[in-house]
This record gives C-alpha cells, sequence and structure tokens, in this order.
C-alpha cells in the first residue's frame, strides 16, 4: 500500500443464505454503501481474512437503513487483517451478531467449545469428547485456581479458558464462603448438549466439595453417589431419541443440589486448606413431560428408552415382570415400533436396562416395588396393542382384540368387563344428574391412548418422588441436627422453539422462556449497572427493551391464559372462540399478531422473534384430564403406582391461583396451563432468591458432525438463547469499548494539540493523565459526532477509569480515518528496524539453538540408558509376578476339582430323592384321575337332565305363548263388535253416558292389566332362557375345574351341591311359573266376560247418541250445534277406533 493511501474499512452485510458475510467498503454515503462481498468455495470456509482466501468477490449496494444507526458493523481482525478470536467477548472491541458468530466459529474449528461473555458461558456441542478438558487435572486446577485459592485484586478467571467448571466453581464458591444460595440456568435447543452439560457441573460440584485435597479420590459419600447417578436413571424415563438428538430430554428438570454450609462464615475468614460445605442431597422438581410421545412418535425418532431398554432385556427377567413379555421385540408393541438406532451414547439397549436396574437399587427401588413399576410400563406397551369394532351401530363399540384385553386386565389388575366398560362407555356426572353415553371406536382407542399417557405420567412421578426420598438431605444426611440446608440449582429447560407449525406445547415452552428471559434480563442490567458504576458512568446511559407486553400478552387478565382457561370452562368451549377473543380483547398489545388470512391462528412477538401459533386442539389439550371411568378403574388397580393420585405440582407449594373449575362436576378440572404457571411461579420465586449463572447450549450444525458450524441456525439460536439480547441490553448506550491505553496509542494521529489541547497536569497520577489525553484525542478526533440537546454538548463517547465507551457510529468514524493521514510510510520504517533487529539476532539464535540441540542429546542418551534398566527390572518382576499367579492358579484349580466333586455327590443325592418323590406323585396321579374320570361322568349325567329340563320348559313357554294368542284373538274380535256398540249407544242419555265412561275406563285398566301380565309372561320366559344359560356356564366352568390338575375333590362336592341348589331353585321356579299361568288363564276369562258386558253398555251409548242426534236435527234450528256434536261423536268414535279398545277419555267428550 502507498503512503498515503486509504486503508478501506473491512465490515460485516447482512446475507440471505449465511446471515453475514464478511466485505470490504468502497465507497458510502449517507443511506448507501457500495461493498465488496467476499466469496468462498464453502461455508465452513468464510473466515475474515481480507478476502485472503476468498475464491472470488462481488459487487452490492446496501441500504444503511436495514442496520442499527446506519451503521455497518466492523470486523475484529488485526493488523494483518486477520480474525483476532477471544475466549472472552466482552474484550471484543466491536461486539454484535456478527462479531459473536464469527468468533464462536473460530473457536469451535480451533477445539474450543466454551466461550465466556461477561458471567454468561456460550457451550457449543463440537459433537466429539475432548479428553484433556474433563481430566481430574483440569477439575482441580478450576476448582483450586477459582475456590481454594487465597484472593487476588484481579479477577480469578483472568486468564483461564471459559469452561462449565468454571461456573460449577464460583456457584460453590458463592455458596460456600458468601452463604448465598446459587442457582446455574441451562438452556437450548434439542442436541445441543444440555443434558451433558448439566451432568457435567454436576460432576464437577461432587469434586469441589471435596476440599483442595480431594484429587484422584473417587470414594464418594453414598448419598452423594445417588445424586450423582439420579440424572441417569432421570434420562432412561425421560429422554428419547429425536431427529436433532439421540438423547433427547422431554421434560424441564430443576435439581437442587443441598449442602450443609452451617460453618460458611468459617470458610470465608478460616482455612481454605478443608472443605466445610459438604453436599448432603438433592431434589428435584420436573416440568411438562411429553406424554404425547408414549401413543406415537416419528418414525426417524425412538419413544422412552425404558420401553426399549426392557425389552432388550434377557428372557428369564422379562419373564419375572409378567409372561406376556416372552419372546417379545420392539415391533410386540404398536406404541413402540422397530428402530434402527441400536445404542444411544455408545451402548446397547441392553447394557442400559442393566445400569438401570443397578441406579434403581442405589435408590431402594428393589423387589416387588422395583417388579410393580415394570408392570405398569409393560400396562402403557399393552394398551397399544388393544383395538376397538363397531358393535350395532357408529355410535358404540366393542373390543376387536378380546386376547390382548384380557393379558391388559391382567397386568393391570383389574377384571375385563371393568377395563371394557371403562373404555366403551363414559360417565357424565353433572351438579344434579350422572348418566352414560356410549364410545365409539375412535373415542374409545383415544380412551386407552389417555390411559397409557396417564399411567406414565405417574410412574414417571413415582419415580421423581422416590430419587428425592432417596437423596434427599433431610431424611439421608448424616449430621441430622442440620434443618436449613444451602442449595446449588440447575435448571436444565427446553429452549425456545419456532417450528413450521406451532402448536399449543410451544406456547407453553416459550412463555417459560420469556418468564426466564425476564430474570436474564434483570441479571444482565445489574452485570451492566455493576460494570458502569465501576467505570465511573453515569447509570442514566442505560436503555433498554424488557418483555413485559409479552408477558402481560400472555399471562394478563384478559391474556391469552385467562382467556383458554375461561374457553375450558365455558360448555361448547372450542379452539376458535378462543382465538376470536383474544385477537379481540388484546388488539391493542403491540406483541399480538393477527392472521386475516387463517380465523384459527395467531402470532406473538416473543424476545427471540416472532411466532405463529396454530390453534387447532388448544382446548382439549389445556384440558387433558382423565374420565372419571378411567380414573376409577385405575384405583381398582392391585398395581399401586397405577392405583395412586400423582400429581406433578403436589411438591409445589408456593404460589399460583388455581385454574377455574367447577364444584362437583367432572366435566372441568385444573388446566394444564394453570398447573404450568403456578409451576413456572414457584420456580421463579425461587430462582430470584438465588444468585443465578447462565450457560448457553448451541447445536453448531444439524448434521451433528464435528467442526461444522452453519451460520443460520447458530444466529437462530444466539437470539433464542438471549446472548444477542444481552449484547443489546450490555451495549444499548455504548456499542463498543476499547482498553484507555489502545485508544491513547491507535488515535493519537487525528489529534491537534494546538486546537483541543489536554487536561493533563503533573499532579495527576498515570491513568489520570491519560485519561485526560484520551478525552482531548477524542473531543478532536470525534467533534463531528456530537449532539447537541438542551442547551449541552453529548459527546460520541465517555472515558472511563480502564475503558473508553463509544456511541453507535462513533468507532467505525475513527476507523475509516485513522489512516488517511499516511501512517503507511512510518509503518513501513518500523517494520525495516525490527527486520534489521531480528536479523541480528538471528546467529545468536542460532547458536543457542546448536547447544540446546546437543543438550538435548546428551539427555535422550540419558533417558534411554535409564529406560533399559527399568525394563530389565521390570522383566524380572513380571517373571516373579507369572510365577506367583501359576502357583495360585494351580491351588485354585484343586479348590475347584474338589468343589465339583462335592456338587455331584450333593446332585445325585437330590436326583434320587426327586425319584422318589416323582414316583409318589405319580401314583396320586393315578388315584386322582380315575376319581376325576367318575365325576366327569357325573356330570354329563347332569348335563343330560339338564337339557331334558331346558326341553319341558320351552315346551310349557311355548304353549303358555299359544294361549296368550288366543286371548289376543278374542280382544279382536271384541274391538270389531266396536263400532256396532258405538250406534246403539246413541240411545243412552248423558247420565247412562257418564256411568259408561266409568266403566269404559276400568275396561281400558283391566285390558292395559292384561298387557301387562303378558309382557310379564314373555319375561318370565326370557329369564328362563337366561337362567338356563346361566346354568350353562356353570356347567362349563364346573368342567374346566375339574379339568384342572391341581383342582381339590373338596371344591368339585362343592360345585356339585350348588348345581343342585341351582336345580333345585329352577324347579321352584317352575312350578311358580305354572301356578301364575293358571291363575292368569282364570283372570283372563274373567275379565273377558267382563269385557263382554261392557260392549253391550257401548253399543246402547252409541244408540242413544244416534237418538239424540236425530231429535236435535228434528227440533233444533241451530245448525252450528248440531254440526259440532255430530263431529263430536265422529270424534269418539275415530279415537275409540285408534287406541284400539271401547274407552273414551274425559278430555275425548268434553265437548259433548
Amino acid at each position: 500500500m502507498g503512503e498515503g493511501k486509504k486503508k478501506d474499512p473491512l465490515v460485516f452485510v447482512k446475507d440471505p443464505n449465511y446471515g453475514w458475510m464478511p466485505a470490504v467498503v468502497l465507497s458510502q454515503t449517507a443511506d448507501s454503501a457500495n461493498v465488496k462481498v467476499f466469496e468462498y468455495k464453502d461455508e465452513q470456509t468464510i473466515t475474515c481474512d481480507g478476502g485472503a482466501n476468498a475464491s472470488g468477490f462481488e459487487e452490492r449496494t446496501i441500504n444503511l437503513k436495514d442496520y442499527s444507526h446506519k451503521v455497518l458493523p466492523l470486523q475484529n481482525v488485526d493488523g494483518s487483517n486477520r480474525l483476532q478470536a477471544y475466549p472472552d467477548m466482552v474484550q471484543l472491541p466491536y461486539l454484535h451478531e456478527a462479531a459473536i458468530l464469527y468468533n464462536l466459529k473460530k473457536r469451535h474449528a480451533d477445539g474450543h467449545p466454551y466461550t465466556r461473555t461477561g458471567d454468561i458461558i456460550i457451550a457449543v456441542n463440537p459433537f466429539q469428547w475432548f479428553n484433556d478438558l474433563y481430566t481430574e487435572k483440569k477439575r482441580m486446577y478450576y476448582s483450586n485456581r477459582l475456590v481454594w485459592d487465597k484472593d487476588g485484586e484481579k479477577d480469578p478467571r483472568e486468564g483461564m479458558d471459559p469452561h462449565v467448571y468454571e461456573v460449577s466453581s464460583l456457584s460453590y464458591k458463592g455458596l460456600a464462603f458468601g452463604g448465598d444460595d446459587q442457582s446455574i440456568l441451562v438452556s437450548g435447543e434439542s442436541g445441543a448438549g444440555k443434558t451433558e452439560t448439566v451432568k457435567i457441573a454436576m460432576n464437577h460440584m461432587a469434586s469441589v466439595q471435596q476440599g483442595p485435597s480431594s484429587a484422584g479420590s473417587n470414594q464418594l459419600d453414598p448419598v452423594v453417589q445417588r445424586v450423582v447417578e439420579s440424572n441417569p436413571l432421570l434420562e432412561a424415563f425421560g429422554n428419547a431419541k429425536t431427529r436433532r438428538n439421540d438423547n433427547s430430554s422431554r421434560f424441564g428438570k430443576y435439581l437442587q443440589l443441598q449442602f450443609d454450609n452451617t460453618e460458611a462464615g468459617v470458610m470465608a475468614f478460616g482455612d481454605k486448606s478443608v472443605s466445610k460445605c459438604r453436599l448432603a442431597g438433592s431434589k428435584c422438581e420436573v416440568y411438562l413431560l411429553e406424554k404425547n410421545r408414549v401413543v406415537g412418535h416419528d418414525s426417524e425418532e425412538r419413544t422412552y428408552h425404558i420401553f426399549y431398554q426392557l425389552l432388550s432385556a434377557p428372557e428369564a427377567e422379562k419373564a419375572q415382570i409378567w409372561d406376556g413379555l416372552r419372546g417379545t421385540n420392539f415391533d410386540s408393541f404398536k406404541y413402540i415400533g422397530n428402530t434402527t438406532t441400536k445404542k444411544i451414547e455408545g451402548q446397547s439397549d441392553a447394557e442400559h436396562f442393566a445400569h438401570t436396574i443397578k441406579t434403581l437399587t442405589l435408590i431402594n427401588v428393589t423387589g416387588d416395588r422395583l417388579k410393580s413399576m415394570l408392570r405398569a410400563i409393560c400396562a402403557v406397551m399393552q394398551l397399544g396393542n388393544i383395538n376397538f369394532k363397531e358393535k350395532g351401530d357408529a355410535d358404540s363399540c366393542e373390543c376387536s382384540t378380546p386376547a390382548e384385553l384380557k393379558a391388559l386386565a391382567d397386568i393391570i389388575g383389574v377384571s375385563e368387563n371393568d377395563l371394557t366398560l371403562a373404555f366403551t362407555e363414559r360417565t357424565m356426572k353433572t351438579k344434579t344428574e350422572e348418566y352414560k353415553v356410549p364410545l365409539n371406536k375412535q373415542f374409545a382407542k383415544d380412551a386407552c391412548d389417555a390411559l397409557a399417557k396417564e399411567i406414565y405420567g405417574k410412574v414417571f412421578l413415582w419415580l421423581v418422588e422416590e430419587i428425592n426420598a432417596a437423596t434427599c438431605a433431610e431424611d439421608n444426611y448424616k449430621k441430622k441436627s442440620v434443618t436449613n440446608f444451602g442449595l446449588i440449582g440447575l435448571l436444565d429447560i427446553f429452549g425456545f422453539e419456532s417450528f413450521v407449525v406451532n402448536r399449543f406445547e410451544q406456547l407453553c415452552i416459550n412463555y417459560a422462556n420469556e418468564k426466564l428471559q425476564q430474570k436474564f434480563t434483570e441479571d444482565i442490567f445489574r452485570s451492566v449497572q455493576a460494570e458502569y458504576e465501576a467505570e465511573g458512568i453515569e447509570l442514566a446511559e442505560i436503555y433498554y427493551d424488557d418483555n413485559t407486553d409479552v408477558l402481560d400478552l400472555i399471562e394478563g387478565r384478559s391474556g391469552l391464559l385467562a382467556l383458554l382457561n375461561e374457553e375450558c370452562v365455558r360448555p361448547k368451549g372450542n379452539d376458535f372462540d378462543f382465538v376470536q377473543k383474544a385477537l379481540q380483547q388484546n388488539k391493542d398489545s403491540p406483541c399480538l399478531i393477527i392472521n386475516k388470512l387463517d380465523r384459527m391462528s395467531f402470532g406473538i412477538h416473543h424476545f427471540a422473534g416472532k411466532v405463529m401459533y396454530d390453534a387447532e386442539q388448544f382446548v382439549s389439550r389445556n384440558q387433558d384430564t382423565l374420565p372419571t371411568d378411567l380414573g376409577d378403574l385405575c384405583a381398582k388397580s392391585n398395581n399401586f403406582i397405577i392405583a395412586a393420585n400423582m400429581d406433578s405440582t403436589a411438591s409445589n407449594k408456593e404460589g399460583g391461583r388455581s385454574a377455574p373449575k367447577r364444584a362437583k362436576s367432572n366435566l372441568v378440572a385444573p388446566t394444564v396451563w394453570g398447573k404450568y404457571k403456578t409451576q413456572l411461579a414457584s420456580l421463579m420465586t425461587n430462582l430470584r432468591k438465588t444468585q443465578s449463572r447462565y450457560i448457553r447450549c448451541i447445536k453448531p450444525n444439524m448434521k451433528k458432525v464435528p467442526v461444522l458450524m452453519e451460520h443460520i441456525p447458530t444466529i437462530e439460536q444466539l437470539r433464542c438463547a438471549g446472548v444477542v439480547a444481552a449484547v443489546t441490553l450490555s451495549r444499548s448506550a455504548f456499542p463498543n469499548r476499547i482498553d484507555n491505553s489502545v485508544v491513547r496509542f491507535r488515535y493519537a494521529a487525528q489529534w491537534d494539540p494546538n486546537k483541543c489541547p489536554s487536561k493533563r497536569t503533573n499532579s495527576m497520577s498515570p491513568q489520570e493523565g491519560q485519561r485526560a489525553d484520551i478525552d482531548a484525542i477524542l473531543t478532536y478526533a470525534l467533534r463531528e459526532k456530537e449532539v447537541h440537546e438542551k442547551g449541552r454538548v453529548i459527546k460520541a463517547f465517555v472515558v472511563g477509569k480502564t475503558k473508553t465507551y463509544f456511541r453507535a457510529g462513533a468507532l467505525e468514524f475513527l476507523e475509516s480515518h485513522r489512516l488517511e493521514n499516511g501512517l503507511d510510510a512510518p509503518a513501513t520504517i518500523l517494520q525495516r528496524y525490527a527486520r534489521g533487529f531480528l536479523v541480528r539476532h538471528s546467529w545468536n539464535d542460532r547458536i543457542k539453538q546448536a547447544m540446546e540441540d546437543e543438550r538435548k542429546k546428551k539427555e535422550e542418551a540419558e533417558r534411554k540408558k535409564k529406560e533399559a534398566a527399568m525394563r530389565k527390572a521390570e522383566e524380572a518382576k513380571k517373571q516373579a509376578q507369572e510365577e506367583a499367579r501359576r502357583m495360585r492358579e494351580e491351588k485354585a484349580k484343586r479348590e475347584r476339582e474338589e468343589a465339583e466333586r462335592r456338587k455331584r455327590e450333593e446332585e445325585e443325592r437330590k436326583r434320587q430323592a426327586e425319584l422318589a418323590e416323582q414316583k409318589a406323585i405319580e401314583a396320586e396321579e393315578k388315584a386322582f384321575n380315575k376319581e376325576m374320570k367318575k365325576l366327569k361322568e357325573q356330570v354329563k349325567q347332569m348335563e343330560r337332565d339338564l337339557e331334558a329340563r331346558e326341553k319341558a320348559n320351552l315346551q310349557k313357554i311355548k304353549k303358555a305363548e299359544a294361549e296368550v294368542d288366543a286371548i289376543e284373538s278374542q280382544r279382536t274380535a271384541l274391538e270389531e263388535e266396536h263400532n256396532e256398540i258405538m250406534r246403539e249407544a246413541a240411545k243412552i242419555d248423558k247420565a247412562e253416558i257418564a256411568q259408561a265412561r266409568k266403566k269404559i275406563e276400568e275396561s281400558d285398566k283391566i285390558i292395559s292389566y292384561l298387557r301387562k301380565e303378558n309382557k310379564k309372561v314373555r319375561d318370565t320366559g326370557e329369564q328362563m332362557k337366561d337362567d338356563l344359560q346361566e346354568l350353562k356356564e356353570q356347567n362349563n366352568r364346573l368342567i374346566e375345574a375339574n379339568a384342572s390338575a391341581g383342582a381339590s375333590l373338596d371344591s368339585l362336592e362343592k360345585q356339585k351341591k350348588n348345581i343342585a341348589t341351582h336345580n333345585a331353585k329352577l324347579d321352584d321356579n317352575l312350578k311358580k311359573w305354572k301356578s301364575q299361568n293358571s291363575q292368569l288363564k282364570a283372570d283372563l276369562e274373567n275379565r273377558t266376560a267382563y269385557f263382554k258386558a261392557e260392549t253391550r253398555i257401548r253399543q246402547e251409548y252409541e244408540r242413544a247418541m244416534e237418538k239424540i242426534i236425530e231429535i236435535m236435527e228434528g227440533k233444533c234450528d241451530d245448525a252450528k250445534l248440531i254440526e259440532d256434536v255430530s263431529n263430536a261423536q265422529m270424534q269418539c268414535e275415530a279415537i275409540a277406533a285408534q287406541k284400539g279398545s271401547p274407552g273414551l277419555m274425559s278430555s275425548d267428550v268434553s265437548d259433548l
């Protein structure tokens, strides 16, 4: 570069494919810039190198209105235009989104997964294990340096590479020496490494708490061992393979490590050589288990690990748990299905199962309790194999897989009938009534799925309770006198989510992240506040936006939470009405997005970006209530876990109003969102009582391969993790900052001391004099960037005690003018002197190198000599050890042969005893079989007797039905005479009509009674059939009992007596029915005679009516009256004919 030539500034520009691309500014105006964007062969090779390794370039015109303050972000490069990567990004001169991306990319490529941003650790998943990062030596280095070494004036992290051990060490230090409860908040998307990060931090704290002299010690207290091992146990039941991660946590957890810090004050001022803050136990809270995964999952994913582990167990162990597991595999259960994934984290499912059982033993889950838990899991798998078919019509159904249903009833411990009714009927209960409705086959299958999710949720919560019982300090710590424990919380919770289709679960997750972002913002504000105070900068300079508007929209009095809960309570509440109410009542919210093309969706401006939600099934998923029938079914189970009443909020005693509900009704229950809000409120209350530290996990690429970093997904995760928001907040007033020493040297060439002299005086310290010079330099250089507001001048910079802070655009202005004064020529002169210095010293360096090489040769020869002597000694030692081993093996061999001889003799004795016992059993079996044969003949004779009686009963029933049919024929003949009777009744006067009407009413009652008696006869016949069928079923059961080799003769005799008793009862019933039939026949004859008399009366009544009408026609002049009377007569006759009886009701003749 020639002297005086301006050097073009290196910047970043936005790119739709790669987020940010490095470029160089060619020219610039107020609103646009002409830049040259460098092109590289692939995404991984894109870097900040001034285009040295670029394959080409493209000129673009950039609209500066798309950039903050109309300024292009500058690159962090050195004098050779090479990217400078910083372990602590607070040190970045230009801190913005693009700078964070390329700094992380450089460190990721160099094998440094951890980067610091103030008190935040950004952990980029390397998709490989770095052994040197997690050695015992590395653990002790961080714990000794940050915890046990004496505090100095400097930050102990200075000079240390960022690490998770840094966060765990500082958390322990804050509790042990400060007495303040701590919390570590780990977040990130699936596959970012949250679970592994939590395990690393927890294991390190278990190591740190042993003290500074615990290096190499692997002996952990049993309680501490249970605490450490509990995390993998939760993984087995709460983790699953997803498209993004083979071991993805499908629930959120807050693990509270409990420490005995009663001597925290002593540790703060006393001897640090011994730890007096020891890990005493732990407690765990869980949030939002993904229960839907139990009943269905993507074809490329898996359900929870425990299902595959159980099905991969040895056949002998599977048979001990449940006979139905014999010979089963993944394809045997529809909820599970086959999978191509054979190993998780390097181990097979069978190996994981052995480790899971071993860990369950640590927390005292053994014997019957272990078996009950595993059988409950078997019940979940079996529920997926139950199917239904239509029964009669589409509104009712029955089970189409009876064998599977029987197996399910066996594993749950309830009757098949109860199980069938719970699936195919639903009990509806209100304040005033209770009724049952049948379910179609789809609703019945949904009931199976609901029960499966409920049972697995119970198993998971029960396991969490067992872990807490085995690890909590209150019950397990050896010092029973300690009641108050210090806490270090580890929060492993799902990160912000935004998919193509976002539903109810995503809204819950993002709501939790909004709550955590609120606290994150508060903590970052406090750290920025502390920094500004330390640098002597006014706090009024800090400006930032919080997410209060978003939280008001979600959880306000008329927010989404309240409206959704209201819709769940309202009869016939639905998703569409919820969306419309939400849009109407929150239309003024700046965070609400209205989709005019889809009235079933809405959007929210979250802190991490815009998210559109599909409201389909919001109401049903928010209810997530187990029907009463299924709840009652669970209560009948003989499995104590299934029968238990588990509640995920049971351990959460604080805060939060319960969701709206109605008393004494199973139509309304606390909502999912309401319970979740209560959990979150308790969590946030607990977190605000602690000093929080943050670990943000990043998944660098979706291919899960080492080294590669994809720009767009990484940028989205940085935004979702709040890292960009934290940077925006921390640099809201001053986006850029540089150490004072660098500013003094870097920008001195742009200063004219005559026009703007420094205020330095001899009485000032060197630091104060330096700040005075910087103030003069920048006042002159940035005079064009000054702003006049309300009579005062606002400069574009502020000089702090150690750093200089620049407002937006100020540093870019300085950089663009820094090289305009021809500084390349002085640089060339400096380079000439430097090269001469290097040449002059090169000879001395070569001499020193030769001497060093000679010394190394001598040391190498000496080392080889020592190694030869050591090898010789080692060989002699090995020979002695081999001889000793041989003698031990011979002795062991003799002992084994003696033991085998004794074993063979013992087996021979047992065999002889078994033969004798077998002969005795065979003799008993012969006698038993003989007796059984006799009993079977008796049963066959009884069956023949029953068949004969059944035939006789059927003949009697047919005879009774014939008699009833004859009576019906007589009644029909009588009805045919009805019309004739009606004509004769006209001759009867009104008094006689009234009397006749009463008699007719009595006749109706008689006929109605006869019909009822007829129906009773038919019902009695049907009952006889049912009794006969019941008798057959009892006989079949008796035959089955007799066929059983293990049934006793006493039981058979008792059943025989029961059959005889039942036959006697049946004979009594037959006699009773015969007597009733005789009585009915006699009664029917009496009623028939009475009916004939009534018929004659009706005939006289009709004749009287005809006479009355004839008289009226002859003597009455009112034609209308005559017509009304005639119509009334015809109406009476029509009613009588329609009713099929001669009786008339009072209302029928009221007009007469």
